[in-house]
């Protein structure tokens, strides 16, 4: 495994052994069969075969992959957890293609190279931030879904600078809910990652790896590359 993958690994799990008031609810796959989607984790919008799937690079890393072509496929995982028990999200993404001609600020280009989903409230009718690898919305927008007023989409990363490349994202769910729809995040229900190109008919690929929920305590002793 290359040192910085060893070195982010191995933080993960010094934050789940330093903290105790509230465990950070982690998923780095490592412990998920190449090949295969990770465990509980379905989709929405289509089958999954030929977009996700959980690979293994030669370093012994783990990671979840996604392939587009033209499609529009969802994979979420459906969670119970208090935002206010845990209002840290942190990631790692890696955007290999972006998807031609997307635009997330109007509805016939919304395609997105990576996205991932944390839905709050309900599952039947949950309020959704989206975070975004855009194509050509400027990094920091925020944007209200033009089919669903309980959706908004935030732009971290665009365009083709640090393609190839993984970012680590660290997010305050808190603030970012409060930015979006006022008041204070509850419950929440779902997160989920969307790599797609069908609005575009183009193509789209990236990778995500390392998922975590994690308390202001533990969230301070996470290493950012």
């Amino acid at each position: 495994m290359r040192e910085q993958d060893m070195l982010y690994k191995q933080t993960l799990a010094m934050v789940v052994m330093a903290v105790s008031v509230a465990a950070p609810v982690q998923w780095t796959f490592e412990s998920d069969k190449p090949g295969e989607l990770p465990s509980g984790w379905k989709t929405r919008g289509g089958s999954a075969s030929g977009i996700y799937r959980v690979v293994s690079e030669k370093n012994g890393n783990h990671f979840l992959a996604a392939r587009s072509h033209a499609d529009g496929v969802q994979l979420g995982l459906a969670i119970k957890i208090r935002a206010r028990d845990y209002p840290t999200l942190s990631w790692r993404w890696r955007v290999l293609e972006l998807p031609r001609g997307a635009d997330e600020t109007r509805a016939e280009t919304m395609d997105s190279a990576a996205a991932v989903y944390v839905a709050f409230g309900s599952q039947f009718f949950p309020r959704i931030l989206k975070y975004v690898w855009s194509t050509s919305a400027s990094k920091g927008t925020m944007i209200r879904h033009p089919h669903s007023r309980r959706t908004v989409i935030i732009v971290i990363d665009s365009g083709d600078q640090g393609i190839g490349q993984w970012n680590v994202i660290s997010r305050s769910l808190l603030d970012d809910y409060r930015a979006a729809f006022g008041g204070d995040a509850a419950t929440i229900v779902a997160i989920g990652v969307k790599t797609d190109s069908d609005s575009t008919s183009s193509t789209a690929a990236a990778d995500y790896d390392d998922f975590v929920f994690s308390s202001p305590a533990s969230s301070q002793v996470i290493v950012r590359s």
